[in-house]
C-alpha cells in the first residue's frame, strides 16, 4: 500500500464495449490480483480477482484506470490524474480507493479502510484516500471526479470475498465482523444490555478510542487487536465506513428500543429506556416523584451526550455504560432531539409541575 513503485501499471479503460469476459492479467504483479472484467445485468462494470469482486457503477466507464503492484490495486480518476501528472512531472492525482492484501494488521492506523474479509493467508481491505484527488484547476474534470466519489459508499457495499476459504478471526471480538458486513437484529437475539453495549464499544475500540469509564477501558485493554490513543472528545465517527455506521445504529436502535428487564437479560440503565423511540403516557409516569420526573428529562439530554453543572447528577450518568458526556451543558443544540424526545420532555415537565 505504501509502496510507490509499480511492478506494473495496467491502464484498464472501462469504458470498453464488454460483450463477454476481458481477461486482464498483470504480468509482473501476483496471481491474487490477475482478474477477468465483465458487465452485469445493469451494465455495472464487475472485476473478478482471484479471491474477491469489486463492481463499479456503468458511468465509471472511460474515467477510470486501475494501476496493479505486487499487493494491491488502485483505481484512479483518468483526467484527474493526467492533469496532475503532467503539472508535476509524476504520477500523482485522481486516487478514488486501493485495495490491499496483507498478513499483520498494518492498515488499522490509516484514517479511513474498510476491511472486505479475512482467508486463510491474510486480509483483503479498501483504504481511500483523505486529501483533495481531484484536479480543482479544471471546473469539468473536478465536477467528473465529485460525481465519481458520489458513488464511492455503493461501490464499497459492492466489494465481496469470492473465495470458499473465508476466515472469521476471533481474536476476543463479540462481533468479529461488524467492520466488514452488516449484523442482523436476529445476531443481537438474546443478548444482555450490557454485551450490547460492548459490542457498540467495541466498534469504536476498532479505530483505537478511548473510553472514560475504567471497566470499558480495561475490557479493551485486555484484547490482543486493540490499540488505544484517541480521547473520547477527540474521536471523529467519519472514520467509520458503511458497515461499521450501519451497525451502530442497529445496536444503538436495539439497545434503546428493547425492554431487557422484561425479557430477563439485564437492566437496560434508564429510566425511562423507551423515551427516545415512542410517545410516552402518563400511566408510564405515573406514580414517580417530581427529582425522578426531573431526572428523567436530563435523561433524554444525556443520550446525547450533554454534560451537567450539578455534581450529583453528573456523578448519576457517569454510572452508566451508555452514557458519554462530551457537549457543555451551554454548547448543548436542543435541535438533535427527536420528536419523541421533544414530546416527552414536555410530558415529563407538564407532570413535574403538576407536583410542584
Amino acid at each position: 500500500m505504501k509502496k510507490n513503485h509499480f511492478l506494473h501499471t495496467l491502464l484498464l479503460l472501462l469504458a470498453i464495449s464488454l460483450t463477454g469476459v476481458f481477461s486482464v492479467t498483470a504480468m509482473a504483479a501476483t496471481e491474487r490480483w490477475e482478474a477477468t472484467t465483465s458487465r452485469d445485468d445493469d451494465n455495472n462494470i464487475c472485476i473478478d480477482f482471484e479471491e474477491i469482486q469489486v463492481v463499479l457503477p456503468s458511468d465509471w466507464g472511460g474515467k477510470v484506470q486501475m494501476n496493479i503492484s505486487t499487493d494491491s490495486v488502485s483505481f484512479y480518476h483518468i483526467s484527474s490524474r493526467e492533469k496532475w501528472t503532467e503539472e508535476l512531472g509524476y504520477d500523482n492525482g485522481g486516487h478514488l480507493f486501493t485495495i490491499c492484501f496483507t498478513e499483520e494488521d498494518d492498515y488499522t492506523d490509516l484514517p479511513d479502510y474498510m476491511v472486505i474479509g479475512t482467508v486463510d493467508d491474510g486480509t483483503y481491505y479498501a483504504w481511500f484516500p483523505t486529501d483533495v484527488q481531484a484536479y480543482t484547476d479544471d471546473a469539468e474534470i473536478n465536477a467528473e471526479y465529485a460525481s465519481l466519489y458520489d458513488s464511492i459508499e455503493w461501490v464499497k457495499a459492492n466489494m465481496t470475498l469470492t473465495t470458499d476459504t473465508i476466515v472469521i478471526i476471533d481474536s476476543g471480538y463479540i462481533f468479529p465482523e461488524s467492520s466488514y458486513a452488516y449484523l442482523t437484529t436476529s445476531d443481537l437475539t438474546g443478548m444482555t444490555y450490557d454485551e450490547v453495549q460492548m459490542a457498540i464499544n467495541e466498534i469504536y475500540a476498532r479505530h483505537h478510542r478511548l473510553f472514560d469509564k475504567d471497566s470499558v477501558q480495561e475490557y479493551f485493554d485486555s484484547k490482543s487487536w486493540y490499540s488505544g490513543w484517541i480521547e473520547p472528545e477527540d474521536f471523529d465517527t467519519s472514520v467509520m465506513n458503511v458497515y461499521e455506521s450501519a451497525n451502530l445504529a442497529l445496536l444503538v436502535d436495539y439497545r434503546d428500543t428493547h425492554d431487557f428487564d422484561s425479557d430477563g437479560t439485564a437492566d437496560s440503565e434508564y429510566i425511562l429506556p423507551n423515551s427516545s423511540s415512542s410517545y410516552l403516557s402518563a400511566s408510564d409516569i405515573s406514580g414517580m416523584t417530581a427529582d425522578e420526573l426531573q431526572l428523567a428529562i436530563n435523561e433524554i439530554y444525556a443520550r446525547h451526550g450533554r454534560k451537567f453543572n450539578t455534581a450529583s447528577i453528573q456523578d448519576y450518568f457517569n454510572t452508566k455504560s451508555w452514557y458519554y458526556g462530551t457537549i457543555e451543558p451551554e454548547d448543548f443544540d436542543s435541535s438533535v432531539l427527536n420528536s419523541y424526545e421533544n414530546a416527552n420532555i414536555a410530558l415529563l415537565l407538564e407532570a413535574k409541575e403538576a407536583l410542584s
